[in-house]
């Protein structure tokens, strides 16, 4: 298991234990984060489990691909450091990570 901190939009900040191999956006939704709304299930065409990884652990997550990239471009507020929940897989390298829900 690897911690993760969620920012919520409200400004709550939760504290979750993911399951290494899952997806950031599994372990949102299994705890409630509010905002990840996740309506594809993970297929990576929505954009509504989007969210900003914090600079220092961005370099650590997986690599974006093109699809990811494209729905990102049009959901209009994406920043550099921007993600779709579904594409992070868990891993201890991440241990620690804050994720700002957009």
């Amino acid at each position: 298991m690897t911690k993760i901190i969620f920012k919520q939009k409200n400004g709550e900040i939760k504290s979750v234990d993911a399951e290494n191999g899952l997806s950031l956006m599994v372990a949102a939704v299994e705890n409630d984060i509010a905002n990840i709304k996740a309506i594809c299930n993970g297929c990576c065409s929505c954009g509504t489990c989007h969210v900003v990884i914090e600079p220092n652990f961005i370099n650590l997550t997986s690599k974006k691909y093109s699809g990811e990239q494209q729905v990102l471009t049009k959901l209009g507020n994406s920043e550099i450091d921007s993600r779709l929940a579904c594409q992070v897989i868990f891993d201890e390298n991440l241990a620690g990570m804050v994720v700002l829900v957009k």
